[in-house]
């Protein structure tokens, strides 16, 4: 690839959605999305197209990202978040198992000795939407008063004595 580029990835599957706050897992803040297929003609096709798809529990995946701010300083904007129809839609309704197209900024580089194809996250349309509503996880019952124990982990205060 000589020159930048919009590029589409239609027809994908959306996962772990980070696109309302921006993120820092490596001191980066940034945008981000999973994508994943089951369809290994579809992950060729992305690995030439320079996307890094890795094989994981049967379905080939990639994470695409789009930094908060711009080499100058600037913010780089949030990744647009589309119905099929093209009207905007609560990126924090964006589930797992979604379904959509994804659009891809790529550009060449050349920087310290290292060459490659940078790629940044640019919009997202979701087709199919399998709506977030937040954890479903259990959580604790409300305890009235919670006394001291004598007993660590199931061992009586007079055994812990002995055995000092």
């Amino acid at each position: 690839m000589e020159k930048p580029r919009n590029y589409l990835i239609s027809d994908i599957e959306l996962n772990w959605a980070r696109l309302v706050t921006p993120q820092s897992p490596f001191g980066t803040s940034q945008y981000e999305i999973q994508i994943a297929t089951d369809d290994s003609n579809v992950a060729k096709d992305l690995i030439a197209n320079h996307i890094p798809m890795k094989e994981k529990d049967g379905k080939w995946v990639a994470s695409l990202k789009r930094k908060e701010f711009k080499a100058n300083g600037e913010s780089n904007g949030k990744v647009r978040v589309v119905d099929n129809t093209k009207q905007p839609i609560d990126a924090s309704t964006l589930g797992n198992g979604s379904r959509g197209n994804v659009i891809l900024f790529q550009f060449p580089y050349d920087k310290a000795g290292r060459q490659g194809i940078m790629s940044s996250l640019t919009a997202i349309q979701v087709t199919e939407l399998v709506e977030y509503n937040g954890s479903s996880s259990i959580d604790f019952d409300v305890v009235r008063d919670v006394a001291p124990t004598s007993t660590i982990a199931g061992v009586k205060e007079e055994d812990l004595e002995a055995m000092f």
